[in-house]
This record gives C-alpha cells, structure tokens and sequence, in this order.
C-alpha cells in the first residue's frame, strides 16, 4: 500500500469530499484522525468505515469558528496519534448571495473558515514536523471556483482565491523542510454542502451537469485517488500547484 502506517489528519472528515479522501488514505494504508464540527452521527460511520479496513480512527470535534480551536485541534490529534505525516484541510464554509447582498459578516467568517484556519492547522503541522525533522505532505481543497467566478460566487470564490495563493506561499516556505503543499480544486459534486443548490434550483442544476464533458457531476470517492497520489511518494517531487478536479468542467465553463 502506498500510505502504509502513515497517519493522516482530515478536517472536514465526517462527509462529502472529506470523508471520500480520508477513505481512500485508509484504503491506500493510513490510519486517519478526522475532524468535525456537529455532524458526529455521520463521523462515527465515517469512523466505523475505515476500521472496517483494518486501520485506526478517531473522530475530534471541533468548531472552527472558536478562535482557539485550530490549535487545540491539533494537540488532541497529537495525543492520539503521536505523529503525523498528512494534513488535508477540507473543512469549509460556503455560502451564496448576489454581489450587492453580499455581507461584510459573513464575507468575513468564510475568510476565517476557508483560508485562517487552514493556515493556522498548516503552522501547527509544519512546526511539529520541522521540530522532529520529519517530511509530510498537506493537501488544501479547493474550488475551481476559485478560477471561474459565476453569479452569486462571492464568498466561495474570493475564499478559496486566497487559499490557493496560501498554496502556493506555504509551498515555497516550507520545501526547505521537505513538507509539500499542494491543492485540489473540486468542481461540481453531489456532496451535503450542495444539496440546498440541487433542491432548489434542480433544473439548473442538471443543465450544468450537462455542461460537464465527462458528463456527470464529481462524487465524493472520485477524490481519493488524487488525494493518495499527492500524500504519496508518488507526487514527491511536486509541491506549490492546485490541480482542477472536475470532468473537464473548467474547459466548458458556463
């Protein structure tokens, strides 16, 4: 397996993207610490699923909101674990509004949930990696909203805009320390965070699937292949870029 008996953080593990990518680590031999912040019902299956594969779990509550949560998050992962070689930040906030109803408030907290967090989680990961000289691989998850914007996109494409430059920045500094940081963009999928898009506006929702050339929208287990290869050897020599996931959407984009 190429992950055996690396250990592996996700936040946002409990569902969607998140927990598709900590079930493929698992899959490929990782034992995984998950994170989430009230869906605990849907982290104990999540939890549950990866013993199933024979390797270990643990499931950390945290509220990324609270503003010393981050930090506390990742001194109760050192405690169950010890070590850590993978950090995925999938943890997210999303939100729509047209750009004249846009709120300064809320702009705000998807700032804090999709691109502070992140930083502050890669500082606490990086520190302790470089304080026992230990290589790692980080993995933000992104957005292809971040390159194409649409109407309504504000908040989850200026957020996630930023979190690729984080990227980017925490790639440069870090490659000093053998600790790579690289980035998935996902595209249209069928996860809890977009189910009030598909129930509301449905037929939209298809016309834009329908604009995808693989011709489907991303499932959450599509996301673990590509999250396996960048927390492997495999992408050793690959550090600083975002890559689009998304059945081609980017090149079709309306």
């Amino acid at each position: 397996m190429q992950l055996k008996d690396k250990k592996a953080i996700v936040t946002g593990g409990s569902q969607g993207i998140g927990k598709g990518i900590a079930i493929g680590l698992a899959q490929a031999g990782a034992d995984v610490i998950i994170q989430y912040c009230t869906a605990k019902e849907k982290a104990s299956k999540a939890i549950d699923e990866i013993k199933q594969l024979g390797r270990k779990a643990f499931a950390i509550q945290a509220d990324f909101t609270e503003n010393e949560a981050p930090e506390k998050f990742m001194r109760e992962a050192v405690k169950e674990f010890g070590t850590f070689d993978i950090l995925v930040n999938c943890a997210a906030g999303y939100d729509r509004a047209p750009l004249l109803e846009v709120n300064y408030h809320t702009f705000a907290l998807m700032q804090k949930i999709n691109v502070e967090v992140p930083l502050r989680l890669i500082q606490c990961f990086a520190r302790y990696l470089i304080e026992r000289k230990s290589a790692g691989s980080i993995i933000n998850i992104s957005s292809i909203a971040s390159v194409k914007s649409t109407v309504g996109s504000s908040y989850i494409s200026c957020t996630k805009a930023s979190l690729d430059m984080l990227t980017q920045c925490a790639a440069l500094e870090l490659a000093q320390h053998q600790i790579r940081v690289n980035g998935i963009a996902p595209g249209m999928s069928e996860t809890e965070s977009n189910q009030p898009y598909m129930l509301e506006d449905p037929k939209e929702w298809e016309r834009k699937v329908k604009t995808i050339p693989l011709g489907r929208a991303g499932q959450p287990r599509d996301y673990a292949g590509l999250a396996v290869f960048l927390a492997s050897e495999a992408s050793g020599w690959l550090t600083g870029v975002t890559i689009p996931f998304d059945g081609g959407a980017i090149l079709n984009w309306q």
